[in-house]
């Protein structure tokens, strides 16, 4: 009798967890559709702001397109944009994260492949350098001017947000593992002189300084990543 009860019991227990494994798989399911309708919902709100600025010209269109405009382009309500975003201008912030997320990807994709940190580098220079070139030169200014500007209490970006030095950390790591770069300086602050050499080269082309953006960033990244190499005297 004992036996058949224990028994009994343990038939229950383990319908009863595998029953509510199933019905986890549904929820996680259900999650991860809401989490990528809330990225579309997220980029197409940039889209749309940014073809209403380009249309009017970024020196006023920022200024002269209101939300309303923007969520009735959009087909979305009004506090679903203030669920992104707390304000028009941080759209122009969006850009740089999405930027980042591609420059991450790129990164991981050539870890994987096992790629030198030169190829790395150009490699994900030359993504950084296409998907800033497809972008009016005025967005990708205001966008600059936009980071650099000094954040307000509760405005500043959520840590999840990828950033440029992220991405390009995961690269120096790996290669100061390998031997390929000096050991006299630790990734972060490898991936933060890139970073840095990024946005300068990005504000001098939004500006009209800088003609061939992707050649510059490789000549540029070329000569940091001379000094970077073992061997270097520091």
């Amino acid at each position: 009798m004992a036996t058949q009860a224990t028994q009994a019991t343990q038939a229950t227990d383990s319908g009863g967890t595998s029953g509510t494994a199933t019905a986890q798989v549904p929820q996680r399911r259900r999650a991860g559709l809401t989490q990528e309708r809330s990225r579309d919902t997220r980029r197409r709100l940039v889209r749309t702001a940014m073809r209403l600025w380009t249309e009017r010209g970024f020196e006023t269109g920022i200024e002269d397109t209101t939300v309303d405009e923007i969520v009735q382009a959009a087909g979305v309500t009004k506090g679903t944009f203030y669920f992104h975003f707390a304000h028009k201008e941080e759209i122009l912030l969006e850009l740089g994260y999405q930027t980042a997320s591609l420059l991450s990807e790129e990164a991981a994709r050539c870890l994987s492949a096992g790629n030198s940190i030169a190829d790395s580098l150009r490699t994900v220079t030359n993504t950084l350098a296409a998907s800033v070139e497809a972008t009016p030169p005025a967005a990708v200014g205001r966008a600059m001017s936009e980071f650099y500007r000094p954040r307000r209490p509760g405005d500043e970006p959520p840590a999840t947000q990828p950033s440029f030095a992220q991405a390009l950390e995961m690269l120096f790591t790996r290669a100061r593992a390998e031997g390929e770069v000096t050991d006299q300086v630790e990734p972060p602050e490898m991936a933060q002189i890139i970073e840095a050499l990024y946005l300068a080269s990005l504000m001098e082309w939004s500006q009209g300084r800088l003609k061939n953006l992707r050649e510059a960033l490789q000549r540029r990244i070329a000569i940091v990543l001379a000094g970077l190499r073992c061997g270097s005297a520091f």
